[in-house]
């Protein structure tokens, strides 16, 4: 009994190979996954610079309006300094005060030399100090400055009065108040007797007339002049009650002055370097310790 094949397509004949799978078609991969991951980078690094932007402007608030005016074509930042920048009238720089206090409602100021017969008149004034340390005054002989114009002066400390002299040729006031009383200044006395015209000289008030080696200075008065036939003597008299001597021998000129002598008898002995000079009515007498250089008679003499 023979086998027939089967038929086509039911079963594979005897010595016939199978016929061929077809080859399996490989995947086709899908591009959605990396489009999909470059969007998510892209906005990730979006997200990221938007934060850090955020965080730069807020630690710098002016850094918004710095690149608006960089990238302003139009814009364009001057910084001027203080002393350069204009000033209004409310910006000036206050003056410094002045050295002079202002009037006060009598007129007179509170610091300053006012002139007898110009600024102030002969009389009795009030005074306040102004300043709570107390204040000053001197009465002036002169305005050269010198210490000899002072004839008198004062610290005042609490309410005061001072009296200025027809005489007078200034009053200086240092932080007081003034005020005038209405009182008058006292009328002066018998003017002081000069002292007598010598043979040779004349003599005022003040000593030797064109003659400063034997002449008080400024207004100083003299209260003792001398002439001996060598020599021409004067003491004088400061504002402030000191004597100073002044002589002048006549042959050749030489002078000396000597602060301070002293009062002795009618006259007065003053020292420099060891050596004395005392003038008296009777002798002006010039000696080292216990020796005498010069005694010389006194022609003519006068003391106060």
């Amino acid at each position: 009994m023979s086998m027939q094949p089967p038929p086509d397509g039911y079963g594979y004949g005897y010595g016939a190979p199978p016929p061929p799978w077809p080859a399996p078609t490989p995947p086709r991969r899908p591009k959605w996954p990396w489009l999909v991951g470059g969007a998510l980078l892209v906005a990730v690094v979006a997200a990221v610079a938007a934060l850090v932007v955020t965080l730069t402007r807020s630690a710098d608030p002016e850094s918004e309006s710095t690149a608006a005016a960089r990238t302003s074509p139009s814009t364009v930042t001057v910084t001027v300094p203080p002393s350069a920048a204009p000033q209004t009238e409310a910006d000036q720089p206050t003056p410094q005060a002045q050295t002079s206090r202002p009037a006060t409602p009598s007129g007179f100021p509170t610091n300053g030399t006012l002139k007898v017969g110009v600024d102030i008149t002969p009389g009795e004034y009030a005074l306040r100090p102004t300043d709570s340390l107390g204040g000053y005054w001197e009465r002036l002989s002169c305005l050269t400055g010198d210490f000899e114009c002072i004839t008198a002066n004062s610290i005042v400390q609490g309410n005061s009065y001072v009296t200025v002299l027809p005489g007078d040729a200034a009053l200086r006031i240092e932080d007081l108040e003034l005020s005038a009383t209405g009182n008058p200044a006292p009328a002066t006395g018998p003017a002081r007797p000069l002292p007598p015209v010598s043979a040779s000289e004349d003599t005022d008030a003040q000593g030797f007339v064109g003659i400063p080696e034997a002449r008080c200075n400024h207004t100083n008065p003299a209260v003792a002049i001398g002439q001996t036939a060598e020599s021409l003597v004067v003491v004088c008299e400061t504002g402030a009650g000191r004597y100073y001597y002044k002589g002048v021998r006549t042959n050749d000129g030489a002078a000396i002055e000597i602060d301070d002598p002293a009062p002795s008898g009618d006259g007065f002995t003053a020292t420099n370097a060891g050596v004395q000079y005392r003038i008296s009515s009777s002798a002006l007498v010039i000696s080292e310790g216990s020796t005498v250089l010069a005694e010389e008679p006194m022609l003519q003499y006068w003391s106060r």
